[in-house]
């Protein structure tokens, strides 16, 4: 199937308000995303927890106050363990703010750590950044001093970071992952199948199967209820539309079945939530495929 690379973004980088990328700031309530991918470069540091990383089929159990590099095209997704107070920061730079400046960022990798002195100055300018975020109500210009932050830590990074060899990562099989994020991300809320999109994209049943086990070390029930509740979970915190109404608007075929799933994933029901979202904060549970882990990390 000859798709080009953009046709199957699953995730579109918009910069944040009063900030020339994306940004989050994880004390802000951040949490688990599902599998996905962009072209983009992406930033982390969960400062006070261990989170897990799945990147490109590898499964890496972190330690806090990692160093956390994601190349463009890489699909990933990030997991903080079970806390109620993350802190932290997120970077995404987009392509399209990186061209400005002269970066291809699509023929560009970078390594996870640097020089031991180096990786500590810019763990250090992350803590910076989280640290303003606790002034933003004091400090109408915070963001001034966001901005400032931002690209002193950019230029970290391009020029301590780049891998030396310059090479691209490139397989088949990442091509179809984006291809099969893509078209659930597109067809969540309907009563897709397995065996409808293995019909829609002239694939086997088995294949399809085999695929999400060994290259997104889940399955497609999982991986389809996670995107659902993840859409769910946003739009309880921040609509008015009754439960009921986001559950169907999520693809769940009823409420009953979108509350158990809701229970199981997060720990909480979604009526706790949405009551008090920063007091029944979710609590996030690992389903990956348990063979996929490995116990190596970034430092």
């Amino acid at each position: 199937m000859d798709l080009t690379y953009s046709a199957y973004n699953h995730e579109i980088v918009l910069p944040s308000k009063k900030h020339p990328i994306m940004i989050y700031f994880h004390a802000d309530g951040l949490g688990y995303v599902t599998h996905h991918w962009h072209r983009s470069l992406e930033l982390c540091d969960y400062i006070n927890t261990p989170c897990r990383l799945w990147n490109n089929g590898k499964i890496i159990d972190l330690p806090p106050d990692s160093l956390i590099i994601v190349n463009s095209g890489d699909i990933h997704s990030l997991m903080p363990e079970n806390r109620k107070d993350p802190q932290g920061v997120s970077l995404i730079f987009p392509d399209e703010f990186m061209s400005q400046y002269g970066i291809d960022i699509d023929h560009i990798r970078f390594t996870y750590t640097s020089d031991p002195i180096v990786d500590q100055r810019l763990r250090q300018a992350f803590h910076r950044l989280s640290d303003l975020w606790y002034t933003k109500d004091t400090d109408p210009y915070y963001y001034l001093l966001c901005n400032a932050e931002i690209f002193n830590i950019l230029h970290m990074v391009m020029t301590y970071y780049q891998d030396p060899s310059n090479t691209s990562y490139s397989h088949k099989h990442m091509e179809r992952c984006r291809e099969l994020l893509s078209y659930m991300s597109q067809h969540y809320q309907e009563n897709i199948t397995l065996q409808s999109m293995a019909r829609h994209l002239n694939l086997s049943v088995g294949y399809l199967c085999r695929f999400f086990k060994k290259y997104l070390g889940t399955t497609f029930k999982a991986h389809l209820t996670n995107l659902r509740l993840q859409q769910a979970l946003t739009a309880i915190s921040s609509t008015d539309r009754t439960l009921l109404n986001i559950a169907l608007d999520c693809g769940f075929p009823d409420y009953r079945t979108f509350v158990n799933a809701f229970r199981k994933k997060y720990q909480v029901s979604p009526r706790q939530y949405k009551k008090d979202p920063v007091r029944f904060r979710p609590d996030f549970t690992y389903d990956y495929i348990p063979d996929q882990t490995s116990n190596s990390h970034f430092r």
